[in-house]
């Protein structure tokens, strides 16, 4: 039952990772609420079990020619700038100041989503300052983004998908670009984190086993309901945003 229930956990993660670009931190509550694992370990454990995930949705995604190459890189940019500035930081920053930061800039990027899908969609000439303002606050994401892997060994996949839905990236497009980045960002945290990590091998192996399933279907489920990415999008933007708030909250 055990094993079961580790490959399910693994196979329902891996498939919200993917299809959203987010959702990495279930993996840390499933082992320390449902396997008991203390946090430090569980954060270890959950970027290992990522890594099979983001490498195979990203693959999927390019045979589809969903990522956009062009703004991930530029937000990879900021967050491997994020993530080593994140990994540096770590013997000297008070988490309790970091946990209050990222938490403010979580909100502030949730309400920024919430306000651009109720409102923009009736701007039919946006401004060049109101380009720019999104423009600077998807940067910013990256650089949290890489922070939270940095600092915390979290994913930070939420503030991705919400720089890209910031620069009117589809949810999809959205989703497979977060993964892109964050191959290279997980790789990254990883080897800076390694000679501090406890990783709890055994539910790694099994959740990677569901994790590898779930990131498979995830590509192919999306590209489905292509036809109505539009739709989707519009209605993705702001569950995403009430997520990104309940976790800054």
């Amino acid at each position: 039952m055990h094993t079961v229930l580790l490959i399910l956990c693994g196979l329902v993660i891996g498939f919200i990772l993917i299809s959203l670009g987010m959702g990495a931190a279930l993996y840390i509550g499933c082992l320390i609420t449902l396997f008991h694992l203390p946090d430090k370990t569980a954060a270890a454990s959950a970027l290992v079990v990522t890594l099979p995930a983001l490498i195979i949705g990203t693959l999927l995604y390019r045979r589809k020619q969903t990522i956009n190459y062009h703004l991930g890189n530029k937000l990879l940019c900021w967050a491997i700038l994020g993530t080593i500035g994140g990994s540096l930081i770590v013997p000297i920053v008070n988490q309790h100041v970091y946990h209050r930061i990222v938490s403010l800039i979580l909100i502030i990027l949730a309400l920024t989503i919430l306000a651009h899908s109720i409102f923009d969609s009736r701007i039919k000439h946006p401004s060049h300052l109101h380009q720019q303002t999104h423009h600077w606050l998807a940067n910013l994401a990256g650089v949290v983004s890489g922070v939270m892997i940095g600092l915390a060994g979290m994913s930070g996949g939420g503030p991705l998908v919400a720089g890209m839905l910031l620069l009117d990236a589809p949810i999809a497009q959205a989703a497979a670009t977060s993964s892109y980045i964050r191959v290279w960002t997980t790789i990254l945290g990883i080897g800076l984190h390694f000679h501090t990590m406890t990783i709890a091998w055994h539910p790694v192996f099994l959740m990677t086993i569901g994790t590898v399933i779930g990131a498979s279907l995830a590509p192919i489920v999306m590209q489905k309901i292509g036809i109505q990415k539009d739709r989707f999008s519009k209605i993705m933007k702001p569950i995403i945003a009430l997520i990104l708030l309940y976790m800054g909250l």
